[in-house]
């Protein structure tokens, strides 16, 4: 087959309700040695070669947030991957019934397109709320009524503990974002949550858990970053915004909701693990580690996260950073253990594809693929894998995390193939 790049990469903004298009480069290997960059511009007029796969990769606007299965709105998570972008890989690089494995899984993007496209799953993070994320979306109440069912019985039971919730446990940073009374019953509710193992209902209430909006359960405060905004809304002009709460209510519609698009699974039960990546299970006949690792903490997911993660275990974790000032060092050596920990796992022509973002350290950007090209160059258990293609996504301003521009400004996509 003829392996060729049309590669515009259009993004919906939400916010903006524009498209905003993300011009793309596309490497591919054009010899045993050769791997070529090729520009957009130049399309139309390159000249193709022969390969076994066509290697070309692409999605468009109609892959949006308003197309998506709604369990991947479940709850926020900031700097995720994007659906379409995991959709595109495992419909490119797997086939139906293959092993997809996400060790970085985070919110759980990769692992719930593969599920939903009847490929076998297994994911793992070190991340309690990455995990109880990832858990919601793979193995949710199979309907909608399930999921009701059971959160009445979830319910009865926090309401059986309500009275004992002593709020003068709790951090004065956590009571300040919430009525006492709301806070008494969503902590109830956690309570009733974490002891039945209940983990879809327990995502459904971290993603309610803050906001300015009326369905949320907080005072006036951001969706993504946890801070108050009270200097927008003062208490004195929008005492409305100020008084408690109900939390049965908006948990129903937060179910609701999530069972809008739902998929349809029909494969054996995925794996999820609250594991470090680099202990990953073990595990034979993987067909693709598809995944996007840390960007040198060019996010900070515990500051990002923390009072979604205060509410995971009433206290916030330690060790969820590249603990240590070389951030360079220590991501080169994180995925290096990564790296070489699933590589004997990978079956002959099995790939890992990994989504890199540059990193920004010191007012000087770090390209984080060029790193991952040393890890595979120069470590002798990856050297059975060679570099099939690359794609280059930059990012627009509007899908930014970080709005002042100083976060990552553009991704790349590697490929590389066990021989």
């Amino acid at each position: 087959m003829v392996a060729y790049t049309a590669l515009t990469f259009c993004n919906f903004s939400p916010l903006c309700g524009t498209l905003a298009a993300s011009k793309l480069l596309c490497t591919f290997k054009d010899s045993p040695s050769k791997i070529r960059q090729i520009p957009l511009s130049a399309i139309n007029t390159m000249r193709p070669f022969q390969m076994n796969t066509d290697l070309s990769l692409s999605w468009d606007h109609s892959s949006t947030v308003h197309t998506d299965w709604t369990l991947h709105q479940i709850a926020p998570y900031i700097g995720r991957m994007k659906a379409a972008m995991a959709r595109a890989l495992i419909e490119k690089f797997t086939r139906p019934g293959d092993l997809v494995v996400d060790p970085f899984c985070g919110s759980g993007v990769v692992p719930l397109e593969a599920s939903a496209s009847k490929r076998r799953v297994a994911a793992g993070d070190w991340s309690p709320y990455a995990y109880i994320l990832t858990k919601a979306k793979l193995i949710p109440p199979p309907t909608l009524n399930t999921a009701l069912t059971r959160f009445e019985t979830i319910w009865k039971s926090s309401r059986r503990i309500l009275d004992k919730q002593d709020l003068r446990t709790v951090p004065k940073w956590v009571r300040s974002f919430f009525h006492p009374e709301t806070l008494r019953s969503t902590l109830a509710f956690r309570d009733a949550c974490v002891y039945q193992q209940e983990h879809f209902l327990l995502a459904c209430l971290l993603g309610i858990l803050h906001h300015q909006r009326p369905g949320f359960l907080s005072y006036p405060s951001s969706h993504l970053v946890p801070y108050l905004r009270n200097l927008k809304f003062p208490r004195a002009e929008f005492p409305e915004l100020y008084i408690e709460r109900d939390v049965k209510s908006r948990m129903l519609a937060k179910i609701v909701r999530t069972y809008k698009r739902f998929p349809i699974r029909t494969l054996a039960k995925p794996r999820v693990s609250l594991v470090d990546a680099r202990s990953f299970p073990r595990m034979q006949g993987i067909h693709a580690v598809i995944t996007s690792p840390p960007y040198m903490n060019e996010l900070d997911y515990v500051r990002d996260n923390r009072l979604r993660l205060w509410f995971i275990e009433r206290s916030l974790p330690a060790g969820l950073e590249l603990g240590t000032l070389n951030k360079k060092a220590a991501f080169t050596a994180l995925l290096s253990g990564v790296c070489s920990r699933l590589a004997p796992m990978i079956r002959s022509k099995g790939v890992f594809a990994l989504v890199l973002g540059d990193a920004t350290r010191g007012g000087q950007s770090i390209n984080t693929a060029t790193i991952a090209k040393q890890v595979f160059s120069l470590n002798d258990e990856l050297n059975g894998f060679e570099l099939i293609a690359e794609y280059r996504d930059k990012i627009p301003d509007i899908r930014r995390s970080r709005r002042e521009c100083k976060g990552t400004k553009a991704e790349t996509i590697l490929v590389y193939r066990n021989q």
